[in-house]
Protein backbone atom coordinates (compact mmCIF):
# COMPACT_ATOMS: atom_id res chain seq x y z
CA UNK A 1 0.00 0.00 0.00
CA UNK A 2 1.19 3.26 -0.77
CA UNK A 3 1.67 5.47 2.47
CA UNK A 4 1.11 9.27 2.80
CA UNK A 5 2.62 11.49 5.60
CA UNK A 6 -0.14 14.43 6.74
CA UNK A 7 0.61 17.31 9.24
CA UNK A 8 -1.95 19.13 10.97
CA UNK A 9 -3.24 15.84 10.85
CA UNK A 10 -5.58 16.37 13.76
CA UNK A 11 -7.40 19.60 12.34
CA UNK A 12 -10.44 20.04 10.14
CA UNK A 13 -8.59 19.92 6.96
CA UNK A 14 -6.05 17.40 8.13
CA UNK A 15 -9.05 15.25 9.40
CA UNK A 16 -10.81 15.01 5.76
CA UNK A 17 -7.33 14.45 4.04
CA UNK A 18 -6.53 11.70 6.36
CA UNK A 19 -10.03 9.69 5.69
CA UNK A 20 -9.71 10.62 1.76
CA UNK A 21 -6.29 9.31 1.57
CA UNK A 22 -7.30 6.42 3.67
CA UNK A 23 -10.55 5.66 1.57
CA UNK A 24 -7.92 5.83 -1.73
CA UNK A 25 -5.74 3.08 -0.35
CA UNK A 26 -3.14 4.87 0.89
CA UNK A 27 -1.67 3.96 4.70
CA UNK A 28 -0.78 6.78 6.94
CA UNK A 29 1.69 8.70 9.20
CA UNK A 30 -0.80 11.17 10.62
CA UNK A 31 1.63 14.02 12.73
CA UNK A 32 0.22 16.49 15.10
CA UNK A 33 1.16 18.64 18.00
CA UNK A 34 -0.63 16.44 20.35
CA UNK A 35 -0.87 13.29 17.97
CA UNK A 36 -3.35 11.87 15.85
CA UNK A 37 -4.84 8.58 15.10
CA UNK A 38 -6.44 7.21 11.47
CA UNK A 39 -9.65 7.06 10.65
CA UNK A 40 -11.85 3.81 11.63
CA UNK A 41 -10.82 1.17 9.27
CA UNK A 42 -7.70 2.81 8.05
CA UNK A 43 -4.31 1.79 8.43
CA UNK A 44 -1.24 3.79 9.81
CA UNK A 45 -0.19 5.78 13.04
CA UNK A 46 -0.29 8.37 14.90
CA UNK A 47 2.67 10.95 16.00
CA UNK A 48 2.94 13.41 18.15
CA UNK A 49 5.20 16.45 17.09
CA UNK A 50 6.43 19.65 17.42
CA UNK A 51 7.32 20.58 13.88
CA UNK A 52 8.87 23.71 14.83
CA UNK A 53 11.51 21.14 16.76
CA UNK A 54 14.38 20.06 14.24
CA UNK A 55 15.13 17.23 16.63
CA UNK A 56 11.05 16.28 17.29
CA UNK A 57 10.79 16.41 13.38
CA UNK A 58 13.50 13.92 12.95
CA UNK A 59 12.35 11.20 15.41
CA UNK A 60 8.95 11.36 14.03
CA UNK A 61 10.58 10.46 10.74
CA UNK A 62 12.92 7.95 12.29
CA UNK A 63 9.33 6.06 13.74
CA UNK A 64 7.94 6.51 9.98
CA UNK A 65 11.06 4.59 8.59
CA UNK A 66 10.84 1.76 11.22
CA UNK A 67 7.35 1.10 10.30
CA UNK A 68 7.02 2.40 6.89
CA UNK A 69 10.39 1.99 5.00
CA UNK A 70 8.96 4.17 2.63
CA UNK A 71 6.62 7.03 1.71
CA UNK A 72 4.41 8.13 -1.26
CA UNK A 73 2.90 11.63 -0.33
CA UNK A 74 4.30 14.49 2.16
CA UNK A 75 1.04 16.58 2.73
CA UNK A 76 2.08 19.98 5.12
CA UNK A 77 -1.27 20.93 6.51
CA UNK A 78 -0.09 22.17 9.83
CA UNK A 79 0.23 25.92 10.66
CA UNK A 80 -1.25 28.50 13.04
CA UNK A 81 -2.50 31.88 13.12
CA UNK A 82 -2.18 34.96 15.27
CA UNK A 83 -4.08 38.07 14.98
CA UNK A 84 -1.58 41.56 15.63
CA UNK A 85 -0.76 44.48 14.12
CA UNK A 86 2.85 44.78 13.68
CA UNK A 87 3.74 47.23 16.36
CA UNK A 88 2.20 45.28 18.96
CA UNK A 89 3.53 41.79 17.77
CA UNK A 90 5.41 39.88 20.19
CA UNK A 91 8.76 38.73 18.30
CA UNK A 92 8.64 35.53 20.13
CA UNK A 93 5.37 35.43 18.43
CA UNK A 94 6.24 36.34 14.74
CA UNK A 95 9.06 33.66 14.61
CA UNK A 96 6.50 31.07 16.25
CA UNK A 97 4.26 31.61 12.98
CA UNK A 98 7.24 31.63 10.59
CA UNK A 99 8.66 28.36 12.46
CA UNK A 100 5.37 26.36 12.14
CA UNK A 101 4.01 27.51 9.22
CA UNK A 102 7.16 27.65 6.37
CA UNK A 103 9.71 25.73 8.80
CA UNK A 104 7.96 23.08 9.60
CA UNK A 105 7.52 22.32 5.53
CA UNK A 106 11.25 22.88 5.77
CA UNK A 107 12.19 20.57 8.32
CA UNK A 108 9.33 17.74 6.83
CA UNK A 109 11.17 17.90 3.32
CA UNK A 110 14.78 17.60 5.18
CA UNK A 111 13.86 14.24 6.70
CA UNK A 112 11.09 12.91 4.16
CA UNK A 113 12.68 13.63 0.97
CA UNK A 114 14.63 10.32 1.08
CA UNK A 115 11.96 8.35 1.83
CA UNK A 116 10.05 9.78 -1.14
CA UNK A 117 12.61 9.21 -3.67
CA UNK A 118 11.96 5.28 -2.72
CA UNK A 119 7.99 5.74 -3.11
CA UNK A 120 6.36 5.56 -6.02
CA UNK A 121 4.01 8.53 -6.20
CA UNK A 122 6.61 11.25 -5.18
CA UNK A 123 4.38 13.83 -4.59
CA UNK A 124 4.84 16.43 -1.63
CA UNK A 125 1.22 19.00 -1.27
CA UNK A 126 1.71 21.59 0.80
CA UNK A 127 -1.00 24.08 2.04
CA UNK A 128 -0.86 27.81 0.95
CA UNK A 129 -4.31 30.09 1.04
CA UNK A 130 -5.31 33.04 -0.62
CA UNK A 131 -4.39 35.05 2.06
CA UNK A 132 -0.85 34.76 0.33
CA UNK A 133 -1.92 37.19 -2.09
CA UNK A 134 -4.97 39.19 -0.38
CA UNK A 135 -3.80 41.15 2.97
CA UNK A 136 -5.81 41.08 5.92
CA UNK A 137 -5.61 43.45 8.20
CA UNK A 138 -3.77 42.59 11.91
CA UNK A 139 -2.83 39.35 10.32
CA UNK A 140 0.65 39.64 8.81
CA UNK A 141 2.84 37.28 10.09
CA UNK A 142 -0.29 34.43 8.64
CA UNK A 143 0.06 36.45 5.84
CA UNK A 144 3.92 36.31 5.19
CA UNK A 145 4.11 32.69 5.91
CA UNK A 146 1.43 31.74 3.21
CA UNK A 147 3.34 33.69 0.52
CA UNK A 148 6.41 31.82 1.90
CA UNK A 149 4.58 28.49 1.25
CA UNK A 150 4.11 29.25 -2.22
CA UNK A 151 8.21 30.60 -3.04
CA UNK A 152 9.06 27.44 -0.75
CA UNK A 153 6.65 25.06 -2.64
CA UNK A 154 8.16 26.71 -6.38
CA UNK A 155 12.17 26.57 -4.82
CA UNK A 156 11.60 23.08 -3.96
CA UNK A 157 9.86 21.77 -6.73
CA UNK A 158 12.98 22.91 -9.01
CA UNK A 159 15.17 20.99 -6.51
CA UNK A 160 13.88 17.81 -6.89
CA UNK A 161 12.19 17.61 -10.19
CA UNK A 162 14.66 15.14 -11.50
CA UNK A 163 14.77 13.37 -8.70
CA UNK A 164 11.45 12.58 -9.80
CA UNK A 165 9.19 14.37 -7.07
CA UNK A 166 6.53 16.93 -7.62
CA UNK A 167 5.95 20.17 -5.03
CA UNK A 168 2.42 21.73 -5.23
CA UNK A 169 0.66 24.00 -3.33
CA UNK A 170 -3.08 23.82 -2.44
CA UNK A 171 -4.44 27.80 -1.54
CA UNK A 172 -8.27 27.58 -0.21
CA UNK A 173 -10.49 30.27 0.59
CA UNK A 174 -12.38 30.32 3.76
CA UNK A 175 -13.06 26.89 5.07
CA UNK A 176 -15.77 25.94 7.44
CA UNK A 177 -12.74 24.20 9.66
CA UNK A 178 -10.25 25.21 11.87
CA UNK A 179 -9.81 29.09 11.97
CA UNK A 180 -13.11 29.88 10.87
CA UNK A 181 -14.66 28.06 13.81
CA UNK A 182 -12.00 29.67 16.27
CA UNK A 183 -13.69 33.07 15.01
CA UNK A 184 -17.09 31.78 15.08
CA UNK A 185 -16.54 30.58 18.75
CA UNK A 186 -15.02 34.34 19.28
CA UNK A 187 -17.46 36.65 17.32
CA UNK A 188 -20.93 38.39 18.82
CA UNK A 189 -22.46 37.73 15.62
CA UNK A 190 -21.72 34.79 13.43
CA UNK A 191 -24.03 36.04 11.15
CA UNK A 192 -22.61 38.74 10.22
CA UNK A 193 -19.00 36.01 9.39
CA UNK A 194 -20.79 33.91 7.58
CA UNK A 195 -22.57 36.83 5.51
CA UNK A 196 -18.77 37.98 4.66
CA UNK A 197 -17.65 34.41 3.78
CA UNK A 198 -20.71 34.56 1.00
CA UNK A 199 -19.77 37.95 0.04
CA UNK A 200 -15.93 36.93 -0.43
CA UNK A 201 -16.45 34.10 -2.69
CA UNK A 202 -18.41 34.01 -5.95
CA UNK A 203 -20.16 30.55 -5.14
CA UNK A 204 -21.20 32.34 -1.81
CA UNK A 205 -20.03 30.29 0.31
CA UNK A 206 -16.95 28.87 2.26
CA UNK A 207 -15.33 25.82 1.25
CA UNK A 208 -15.86 22.43 3.19
CA UNK A 209 -12.98 20.68 4.37
CA UNK A 210 -13.85 17.34 2.10
CA UNK A 211 -13.72 20.03 -0.86
CA UNK A 212 -10.00 20.91 0.10
CA UNK A 213 -8.73 17.66 0.57
CA UNK A 214 -10.04 16.46 -2.37
CA UNK A 215 -8.04 18.71 -4.51
CA UNK A 216 -5.27 17.18 -2.22
CA UNK A 217 -5.69 13.95 -3.56
CA UNK A 218 -5.78 14.77 -7.00
CA UNK A 219 -2.43 16.29 -6.57
CA UNK A 220 -0.62 13.68 -4.83
CA UNK A 221 -2.15 10.70 -7.40
CA UNK A 222 -1.09 9.92 -10.92
CA UNK A 223 -3.81 12.08 -12.32
CA UNK A 224 -1.93 15.01 -11.92
CA UNK A 225 1.55 13.46 -12.89
CA UNK A 226 2.70 16.51 -15.11
CA UNK A 227 1.15 19.31 -12.37
CA UNK A 228 4.55 20.47 -10.40
CA UNK A 229 5.40 23.55 -8.96
CA UNK A 230 1.81 25.12 -8.89
CA UNK A 231 -0.44 26.66 -6.32
CA UNK A 232 -4.36 25.40 -7.07
CA UNK A 233 -6.65 27.42 -5.89
CA UNK A 234 -9.32 25.46 -4.24
CA UNK A 235 -11.75 29.33 -3.01
CA UNK A 236 -14.72 29.05 -4.55
CA UNK A 237 -13.81 32.52 -6.90
CA UNK A 238 -12.19 34.36 -3.90
CA UNK A 239 -9.20 35.64 -5.63
CA UNK A 240 -11.54 36.50 -9.15
CA UNK A 241 -13.21 38.81 -6.57
CA UNK A 242 -10.24 40.25 -5.29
Amino acid sequence: MPVAVITGAAGGIGTATARIMAEAGFELALIDRGGAQPPAGAAGMGLACDLADPGSVETAFAAIVDRFGVIDALINIAGINHQSPIAEMAAADWDRMMEVNVGSMFLTAKFGLPLLEQGTGKAIINMASVSGHVATVDYPAYVTTKAAVESFTVALAQEVARRGIRVNAVAPGWVNAGFTDKALAETDDPDALHAAARTAHLLGRMAEPDEVARAVRWLASDKASFVTGQTLFVDGGFMRKH
